[in-house]
């Protein structure tokens, strides 16, 4: 599965608020790109199909949004890394992996992990 520029910012912006309303994340979106709140709320819904943010209602206008880190999000992490290796080799992920401040710990274990699965997948086919 493949995310969009907005799509990514989107959910940047969900992972950096923890859980937050359409609102809170259309201003978090705003400080890096002009963008419409429609168009912020159209891409939470998308995210919110393709199983990548959860939904807590608090009422029927109040409602709020958060990764959901399961097996969709978890699919677009190893699709990103992949494309990551096939674009910049493994100069990329030397870099990140040498530069752990740039990451959280746990981005650091999952991409670490990505690496070993890739690894492993590789060594399978050659």
């Amino acid at each position: 599965m493949e995310l969009g520029d907005l799509e990514l910012a989107v959910l940047r912006a969900v992972r950096t608020l923890g859980e937050a309303s359409s609102g809170d994340v259309y201003d978090e979106v705003r400080k890096s790109r002009d963008v419409a709140y429609t168009s912020v709320t159209t891409t939470l819904y998308r995210l919110v199909d393709k199983d990548l943010i959860t939904v807590r209602r608090q009422s029927e206008k109040r409602v709020f949004y958060r990764i959901k880190d399961g097996r969709a999000y978890r699919k677009v992490m190893a699709t990103m890394v992949d494309s990551l290796l096939d674009t910049f080799g493994g100069a990329a992920v030397s870099y990140l992996l040498e530069n752990p401040d740039r990451l959280e710990p746990a981005q650091e274990a999952t991409l670490r992990n990505e690496v070993k699965q890739r690894r492993k997948k590789e060594s399978l086919h050659a």
